[in-house]
């Protein structure tokens, strides 16, 4: 039984143990987070034994085995550094840390410590964006000619709109891009097999001053102007990059969290030179494919007509979707996967690592220096 602490119980960490029940051969036995009252809850929920407000106290355990970090940012760089030292086994919410050279020695240290890590970007794990990946990869595409992403999200169109992502202490130099754009960058690098080598950037902050709650918001959470402060924002709320990827491959991004009637539309095209491809989050179980002269095509979730390593992600019969609970519950069975083979820091573009997030990072920097510098930057 591989026993796991939880840390951070809003959200995002109460995705992460929904699907931790559901995984066989594995026990939360410590949930923490600095909000005594919601440890406590989800330690009533689902029977956690222990509950805390302080990391350490999972971090130092020795009978803890894995951790969840599922913390805002700026706690991301200390528990994963010190859980690894510790010799635990780490899995962290994105992105990795809260700047370029913090990733880079949290990968390094997961190299020395021989560690599995990995980062939930789960978007990757829906079983048809796994068939698109299959099929560039078995060269049914041909090569790949442009990409095309968008993410429009609205929870926070609104000036009494709240997060701590758009506090500079808590969540870092960027919002939309470091939380959205390091999602989608996953999806376009593990999709195409291509890195990003050229980013051009640009940022726009939309509501200048919010009212912020003098209460703790979990995230999603809406509240009315009273019991609130006026708080200037200066991280950005809109992204857009134009970006090479290896083989001066182009393509283009544009993201944002304040439009309205957008729930969460994660859309990506891949255009090649056999056919296209085009997946958008709002039908989680569709792959659209584009033809020069027959019709076009709409693959929908079905193991028996996908290549096998993407089969295996479509456990349910065709007309049973998946959604984003399954995404997540995949990502964890291949991280537990790797822990119970024993592979150690082994780096595989299948699942990803600190070495992804590390690159993902990378990205992030050579964007935030293209805004700054206004003008192309390399990776």
């Amino acid at each position: 039984m591989v026993r796991v602490g939880l840390i951070g119980a809003g959200y995002i960490g109460m995705v992460h143990l929904e699907q931790l029940v559901r995984l066989g051969g594995v026990k939360v036995v410590n949930i923490v987070d600095n909000n005594s009252k919601l440890a406590q809850n989800a330690a009533e929920k689902y029977s956690i034994e222990k509950y805390s407000t302080d990391w350490r106290d999972v971090v130092n355990d020795p009978t803890v085995d894995v951790i969840h970090n599922c913390t805002p940012n700026k706690f991301h760089f200390e528990i994963n550094k010190q859980a690894l030292l510790n010799g635990k086994q780490i899995l962290s919410e994105k992105p990795l840390a809260m700047t370029l050279a913090e990733a880079e020695e949290l990968w390094n240290l997961s190299v020395k410590m021989n560690a599995v890590t990995g980062v939930d970007f789960c978007y990757r794990y829906y079983p048809v964006v796994q068939e698109a990946a299959a099929r560039i990869r078995h060269g049914d595409l041909g090569a790949v000619r442009m990409v095309h992403g968008t993410w429009f999200q609205d929870w926070l169109s609104l000036e009494t709109d709240y997060s701590w992502r758009l506090e500079r202490a808590e969540n870092g130099d960027s919002n939309v891009m470091a939380d959205l754009g390091s999602h989608w960058f996953d999806l376009i690098q593990y999709l195409t097999g291509k890195k990003v080598t050229e980013v051009m950037g640009d940022f726009a902050t939309l509501i200048p001053v919010r009212k912020k709650p003098k209460a703790q918001v979990l995230a999603f959470q809406h509240i009315e102007e009273d019991d609130s402060e006026d708080f200037e924002c200066t991280l950005e709320e809109y992204a857009a990059v134009q970006f090479r990827l290896e083989g001066d491959v182009p393509g283009s991004f544009t993201t944002s969290q304040v439009c309205n009637g957008r729930k969460s539309e994660t859309a990506f095209e891949v255009y090649g030179t056999k056919c296209s491809y085009a997946w958008n989050h709002k039908d989680a179980t569709r792959l659209w494919i584009g033809h020069r002269f027959k019709p076009n095509e709409e693959l929908i979730e079905n193991a028996n007509l996908m290549y096998p390593e993407a089969a295996k992600y479509a456990v349910l019969p065709a007309g049973h979707p998946l959604g984003y609970h399954d995404a997540v519950l995949h990502l964890f069975k291949d991280f537990y996967s790797a822990i119970e083979r024993g592979v150690g820091a082994e780096e595989t573009i299948q699942r990803p690592t600190f070495h992804t997030g590390y690159e993902e990072m990378n990205i992030l920097a050579a964007v935030m220096r293209s805004v700054k510098n206004r003008r192309w930057e390399n990776i």
